[in-house]
Parts: C-alpha cells; structure tokens; sequence
C-alpha cells in the first residue's frame, strides 16, 4: 500500500474508488490482455483477461492459467502484478491474495480490487536519443552476493519520463530483467543531479561492426516523484531544443 506522500508524488496515479472502477471496465469491455506474473518473477508470466467485475463484492475475476501449478504460485504470491494497454494507454496495477473460482464451470481466480492503478499515455513515454558527446552520466550502484558494493557508470542510450535504455559496453551490470538498481544518480546537463530507482524490463545484445558486445537495458523509473519527472522534463526539453537549433545551422 503506498503512502500519502508516494501517492502524491506520482502524478499517473488514480486512487480514486470510483475512477479504479471505471478504468476496470474499460479493460473489461475492450477484452483488453493483461500481462499478469508474481511480483520479481516477470520471465513467468501468462496472458489474462477480466472475465466478471463484481462491484457488490468489489472483487475481480480473471481467466486462470491452464498450468495449475502456476496458478498455485500466483495464489502463493504476497503481490501479483498486472500489466495492460487500452486504447495506447498502459495501465498497470497490483493484486494480492489471490483465490482460486470457478467462473462458467472452469477455473478462474479472484482479486479484490486494487486500491490504485496506474495510466501512462504514450505521449508520456516521449523518448529522446541522447548524443554521443552529451555530458550526461549514470551511476549505477551494484550490491552482488559476496562482493563489496561498487559503482558503474554507463552510457545513457535515450531518456523519457518513463524511463532511461542504459548501455552496457564492458559487461558490468547484470543482465536479467526484473533487476531493480536503487539510487542510481543521474547526472543531467544544465538540471543537475537526482537519485532514482531503475527496474530492468529488456534487454538486448547489440553486435557492433567490430564483433564487440553492446547490453542495452531497457529501464522504466520505479516510484519516480513528481518533482524528479519535472526536472527530467526541463532535460528533454532543453535537449531537444539544442538538437533542432544545431540542424537549422544556429
């Protein structure tokens, strides 16, 4: 459950009961798939749809998976998350103790409904390649099992409110997605300096001309505060104006 304070610095965040209920629907009657997996496992995840809204019980029916022990993980899980798009707005949100049913005599799941959700348009995700002699860092720390902590500091391939696409030329960060990398400093031009959290969502080996390796981490903000994605804004903005004054010829 997220604090006042958390649900007040994410500005994509309904928490309103009644608007939840609204966007259920709208997934619902766009028979909308939604990505569902346990929280820090998403390599395990299935496609489901919302089969019933029960507004009296305020609970959720979801079609189940067709292997029952991945059903039985999902139940076990303490958070399950969901993952969906209507009408090119991605929309996530988390589920927790969720029950096996039986919905028109087969197997389906319950949830209660969640107490927030969140809506990102596209034009929220508006991304912008950074150049290569753009002085801009990211500082990665890195906690691994049995070695002391260290810090990396790797490329920024593009950036957007969303997220940031690190690049990995020397092999130095983990590769898996799900990876979370907390307090990560980011070093922007002309705004300065802010501490976020990264989770990895892909990851791609590029193979450069001269057979050298590329890792491309696909990276959304977790819990970005809103003051962090007005700064990143100003960043975008800025970036773009320099780019569009240096191919007028100014």
């Amino acid at each position: 459950m997220l604090s006042p304070s958390e649900q007040d610095d994410d500005p994509f965040l309904i928490t309103s009961e009644l608007e939840i209920r609204s966007v259920l629907r709208s997934i619902q009657r766009h028979a909308s798939l939604i990505r569902m997996y346990a929280r820090g496992n998403p390599d395990q995840s299935i496609m489901t749809t919302i089969l019933e809204l029960d507004d009296a019980a305020q609970r959720i029916i979801l079609d189940a998976s067709p292997d029952p022990n991945l059903n039985e993980r999902l139940t076990r899980a303490p958070a399950v998350m969901f993952e969906t798009q209507v009408d090119h707005v991605n929309i996530s949100f988390t589920g927790q103790n969720l029950e096996p049913c039986v919905h028109d005599n087969l197997p389906a799941l319950s949830m209660a409904y969640p107490e927030s959700l969140r809506r990102l348009q596209r034009r929220e995700f508006y991304r912008v390649e950074i150049p290569m002699g753009e002085p801009v860092s990211c500082t990665v720390p890195i906690i691994e099992g049995g070695n002391p902590p260290r810090r990396e500091v790797v490329r920024m391939k593009d950036i957007s409110v969303g997220g940031v696409a690190l690049l990995d030329t020397e092999n130095r960060l983990p590769h898996q997605s799900g990876t979370t990398f907390r307090g990560v400093r980011l070093s922007l031009p002309e705004v300065g300096d802010l501490t976020v959290d990264l989770v990895v969502l892909r990851v791609h080996t590029h193979v450069l001309p001269n057979k050298k390796e590329v890792v491309e981490l696909g990276c959304r903000f977790d819990g970005l505060s809103r003051a962090d994605s007005t700064l990143i804004q100003h960043y975008i903005g800025r970036l773009e104006r320099r780019l569009n004054a240096k191919r007028r010829g100014f």
